[in-house]
């Protein structure tokens, strides 16, 4: 043991910000988020203190580039914000978010420690599934009667330290206290969805790469997990995209991977079907309602209604104003909220979906920002000339996790929280290193992009 603790101190002192960064990616979903955005700080200190003492200078990359433009913009918006504190807060969240992907594409400089970021987040994930699984069990076992009510698992895990700590805060955080749909250690079910949908393709691709039966046993372990929490948190959206990613991923990797595809397949669906059946009210109606009565069903309808009536509200906002048309109202949800209350009368804190939400508070320049960044990301993966099994299952693997995160973000705001922002972040971290470490074609032009997109049905035709 000692000999150990020996080699983790020399190993430590030789890359301090590797650790941190590990430990920043790893604690950051644990951890409650006024506590989380702290050890990020702490390890980007360390990064920065151990660069400048190594003479480096830390890269951003071109998608950090783009996205310091889009926090410039968020930046600004503080001018003619009219919530000029929550726009300011919200943009410096974002850029402090916004040292993950700088540390991520700094250090993760080979293909070893790529993986040993996506086995880090996969481990964090499956602890925040164990965790949703016991709430959910628990809370279900009490509802029918089979245990007290002080053996149930709380719900957000740090329920009662959010609501002393939030008490004592000089500004109002509302939040939503759900006790029949589990949240893990995120403070409300759709966060805890964003996560578990993330890594949900990335525990498939260490799954189907793993190097020993030992490996493989574990990442099994570890996306039952994964789709236990997902299943927990009973977010529609959630549980049907996690089984269309599967889907999506089958089809591609299928004749090279289609028995070990089945064997994960097998308890996802055993795991989130009874999540989805019960959110709808069709089993375990007792179970899957909002504190406060309704069931799983009728609150499921209520929900989908309340979406499209949010969307039609804001559409119509913006179509008739011009200026929040074109530059939005200010960085931040506070001021859709606001709209959606006084003008619409809907007491929903956002647009419940983030293309219309940055929209309304960056306006279309925002917007087509955003796309921008988000069609490099998807680029940057399809420049890696993906020629061999493990290559082609990471990539493939890391750009699902971000399409079915997008895709969430139709129904869902995904930049409401710093667990749910620095997601984003992670992601474009992660296809920067990628790209840095695998062979590539740069997309130029028209040409290159044909070349490309060739080369790459081709790869795909290959695995198949």
């Amino acid at each position: 043991m000692k000999n150990k603790i020996s080699s983790f101190k020399d190993k430590y002192r030789e890359n301090p910000g590797w650790y941190w960064l590990l430990a920043a990616i790893f604690l950051f979903p644990i951890l409650p988020e006024y506590i989380s955005p702290f050890i990020l700080f702490i390890g980007f200190i360390v990064f920065k203190r151990q660069w400048t003492h190594e003479g480096k200078k830390a890269r951003v990359g071109t998608l950090g580039k783009m996205m310091m433009a889009f926090m410039g913009l968020a930046l600004i918006s503080t001018i003619w914000s009219g919530t000029k504190f929550s726009t300011f807060s919200t943009a410096m969240l974002w850029w402090g978010m916004f040292l993950i992907e700088v540390m991520i594409y700094n250090l993760a400089v080979t293909r070893q420690r790529i993986d040993k970021i996506l086995s880090t987040m996969v481990i964090s994930g499956g602890i925040n599934g164990f965790i949703g699984a016991l709430q959910i069990c628990s809370y279900t076992l009490y509802r029918f009667g089979l245990i007290p009510k002080h053996l149930v698992f709380v719900t957000p895990f740090y329920r009662y330290i959010d609501q002393a700590v939030y008490d004592v805060l000089p500004f109002e955080i509302s939040t939503s206290m759900w006790a029949s749909r589990a949240s893990g250690f995120f403070s409300n079910p759709n966060l805890l969805s964003t996560y578990m949908i993330i890594v949900f393709p990335i525990s498939i691709y260490l799954y189907l790469n793993a190097k020993s039966k030992k490996q493989k046993t574990f990442y099994f372990i570890f996306n039952i997990l994964i789709s236990a929490g997902l299943s927990s948190t009973m977010t529609r959206a959630g549980c049907f995209l996690a089984i269309f990613g599967w889907i999506f991923m089958f089809i591609v990797l299928a004749k090279k991977y289609a028995k070990p595809m089945l064997q994960i397949f097998i308890p996802t669906v055993c795991v989130i079907i009874p999540s989805i059946l019960t959110r709808y009210g069709l089993i375990f109606k007792t179970v899957g309602q909002i504190s406060g009565g309704g069931s799983g069903g009728v609150e499921a309808k209520k929900s989908s209604a309340a979406h499209f009536r949010i969307w039609e509200s804001l559409i119509d906002y913006l179509t008739s104003h011009l200026k929040t048309f074109f530059a939005g109202l200010g960085f931040g949800v506070e001021e859709t909220g606001q709209v959606l209350l006084n003008e619409y009368s809907l007491n929903k804190p956002h647009a419940h979906n983030f293309v219309l939400e940055t929209w309304m508070e960056l306006g279309i320049i925002g917007v087509i920002l955003l796309m921008v960044i988000i069609l490099c990301a998807f680029g940057k993966m399809l420049e890696i000339n993906a020629n061999n099994g493990k290559k082609f299952t990471l990539v493939f693997c890391v750009f699902t996790s971000m399409l079915i995160y997008l895709v969430f973000g139709l129904t869902d705001y995904i930049f409401n929280s710093p667990k749910q922002i620095i997601l984003l972040f992670i992601l474009l971290g992660l296809t920067q290193a990628i790209s840095h470490c695998y062979d590539k074609t740069i997309i130029k032009d028209s040409h290159s992009l044909k070349e490309v997109t060739v080369r790459e049905i081709e790869n795909t035709i290959h695995q198949k």
